[in-house]
């Protein structure tokens, strides 16, 4: 089955707060908008939407910031809090609430999001699989990406596809940092190879 494409407006590969701007249609229809912000720090909610794309942040004060507590029992909660009242709000307004993992935030990983949607039924996945991974995690990157499209692709409502180019952080220590669609280390083809059929796709190139 072939993949439908999405089309995105204002988006573009960056920060993460960069990314989540701009709504997003499927053959000139409305698919969704991004909830500016994240689900810790929220800015206005999007309206006449049928589904919202949102990040669910980070305990550090800035989703491009990581925080130890994210993964600890605080993250946890925090999370599950701010999921409850976004869910109950996207529900009151006749929308889907998809959650956008990313490695800094508090649903971080493949056991944070399946923990998410076992938890939290009626909550989607807008899977960025690039956005899972950590600098450290480059030189298998093949392996880890055939692990999170295999287990997640199926299930999500979109798949996000963004490149990764290697920096420093300020501290001087190796990091990523995401970048257009084909112009960073990921393998396109290995990429396209791990897809799964029929879900819709969006691609950042620019």
């Amino acid at each position: 089955m072939i993949r439908p494409t999405l089309t995105a407006d204002r988006m573009r590969a960056g920060a993460c707060t960069a990314m989540a701007a701009g709504t997003i249609t499927a053959d000139g229809t409305p698919w969704g908008a991004w909830l500016q912000g994240s689900l810790l720090d929220p800015g206005e909610w999007p309206e006449a939407t049928p589904r919202v794309l949102v990040f669910t942040g980070s305990l550090s004060g800035s989703p491009d910031d990581g925080d130890l507590r994210n993964w600890m029992p605080a993250g946890i909660e925090a999370c599950r809090s701010a999921l409850g009242s976004a869910r109950k709000r996207a529900e009151d307004r006749g929308q889907r609430l998809l959650v956008v993992p990313h490695a800094l935030h508090l649903v971080s990983d493949l056991h944070s999001t399946l923990r998410l949607l076992r938890e939290h039924q009626g909550i989607g996945l807008a899977l960025a699989p690039a956005a899972l991974l950590t600098a450290s995690m480059l030189d298998h990157a093949g392996d880890h990406l055939a692990r999170i499209l295999g287990t997640l692709g199926p299930v999500a409502d979109a798949i996000i596809l963004h490149d990764l180019a290697r920096c420093v952080d300020q501290d001087g220590e190796p990091s990523v940092k995401a970048c257009p669609w084909g112009r960073g280390v990921l393998d396109p083809a290995l990429v396209a190879s791990l897809m799964p059929s029929g879900v819709h796709t969006l691609t950042l190139d620019r």
